[in-house]
């Protein structure tokens, strides 16, 4: 019963039944006994009409290749000197600590960003070891804890002064680190099953490793029966596969390397050929410290056309340092941009924009009173006059543009838009 009403339109279009005219004259037409339908079907099971079709040709979408963006902030080293953790203290009212006074001028520059970085580069040993200045570093868990309140997620912790208080103290800065989990920690591990396991972020869909290493201990090393590992600059093939074991498992990998001489500001061409192998090896993003100054920042191109980030070095964040250049650094500024979901031909490689030097300056008045961070846009001449710093002849508002022109490019930084007419 199902067929009968197919069946009269089959017929009504076509010239065998005389009665129908067209097969707009379907509706009018007279009524077919069910018998007549049946020897028409017949009739046309066993002959050949010529029919007019059509053809519908179904139009297919490719669904359209969905980026996002991930902003980040990243900076140099974070040297804890005695005056900074006893101001801290004193602004506690000795019960404590309160950092807030050191760095409350940048937050802006850190909490917007969606992933902040930064080189940790003194020990945070869970109040098992009473604060430490130079030579061997030790800082107060209250100094972690306000990093992670102004909005770093990602600490490197390899670095020169990682066993200033032995293998206990290294342990016991694993121990206050594992103790606050929203925080990334990477540079040294309880053992090489924990180093196997890359720290990742994801943030937006997007995937990112870090790996970090040190070239020096300054002079110590682990004992071979310690089951810690520190990452180490030296076997540079290590840190290749590593990075290849990270882009396994991540979309961007970003590996910081401790490396350089101090207060050098000249890039040598070993580094140079380190960061090619590595940008080669797969290394996005490359975050130079250890010189306590500033050094420049490269894009290096890959074979696929893609590039790698590298700043060589980014100085200090903070410190109590005494040499005028050890108090310019920066805040490197950046949007990382990944295809998430239908990317042309699986492409997923990042691209990399919007890359931008901020410069800091830390101050203090005589004696290390009062060290503060200060953007280089709200910093004046005065200020700079007023500098605590011992050699004022290496130090002083335009000393601060003659480093900063001599060591970064116009493409990074461009120093007229800080500078303060007199």
């Amino acid at each position: 019963m199902k067929l009968f009403p197919k069946f009269i339109a089959i017929i009504a279009c076509i010239s065998i039944i005389p009665a129908f005219s067209s097969c707009k004259d379907v509706e009018d037409a007279v009524p077919v006994s069910a018998d007549t339908v049946m020897t028409t079907l017949s009739a046309v099971e066993t002959t050949t009409v010529p029919t007019t079709s059509e053809t519908t040709t179904t139009v297919t979408t490719e669904p359209e290749p969905v980026y996002k963006t991930v902003s980040f902030a990243v900076t140099g080293d974070n040297l804890i000197h005695s005056s900074i953790y006893n101001q801290a203290n004193a602004r506690a009212g000795g019960e404590g600590y309160d950092f807030s006074y050191a760095y409350e001028n940048i937050i802006d520059l850190i909490k917007p960003a969606d992933i902040a970085v930064i080189n940790q580069e003194t020990l945070i040993c869970n109040d098992v070891f009473k604060p430490s200045s130079y030579p061997m570093f030790n800082s107060p868990t209250a100094l972690g804890d306000y990093m992670l309140e102004i909005g770093f997620d990602v600490f490197t912790i390899a670095n020169n002064h990682t066993l200033d208080k032995g293998t206990d103290g290294l342990s016991a800065c694993l121990d206050y680190w594992e103790s606050r989990p929203e925080a990334v920690v990477c540079g040294a591990y309880r053992d090489a099953e924990d180093e196997s396991h890359i720290r990742t972020l994801e943030e937006k869909g997007i995937v990112f490793s870090f790996l970090s290493y040190t070239e020096s201990l300054n002079g110590l090393s682990l004992p071979a029966s310690s089951p810690l590992v520190i990452g180490r600059t030296e076997d540079v093939d290590l840190i290749c596969e590593q990075i290849k074991q990270a882009k396994e498992i991540s979309d961007v990998c970003v590996v910081a390397l401790h490396w350089g001489v101090e207060n050098s500001d000249i890039i040598s061409d070993y580094q140079r050929t380190v960061a090619k192998t590595l940008s080669d090896a797969g290394a996005d993003i490359i975050i130079g410290n250890h010189p306590h100054v500033l050094r420049d920042i490269e894009e290096i191109e890959r074979e696929d056309g893609s590039i790698t980030l590298c700043a060589y070095s980014l100085g200090n964040f903070i410190s109590a340092q005494s040499v005028g250049q050890n108090l310019i650094g920066g805040v490197l500024q950046f949007d990382v941009t990944v295809c998430t979901e239908n990317a042309p031909e699986d492409d997923k490689s990042p691209i990399i924009r919007n890359i931008e030097l901020i410069p800091v300056i830390t101050h203090y008045e005589g004696n290390y009173k009062n060290i503060r961070l200060y953007p280089l846009s709200e910093y004046t001449r005065e200020m700079a006059d007023s500098h605590g710093v011992r050699n004022m002849s290496k130090f002083g508002y335009d000393y601060i543009f003659e480093v900063l022109d001599r060591n970064i490019s116009d493409k990074y930084l461009d120093t007229d838009e800080y500078r303060i007419s007199d």
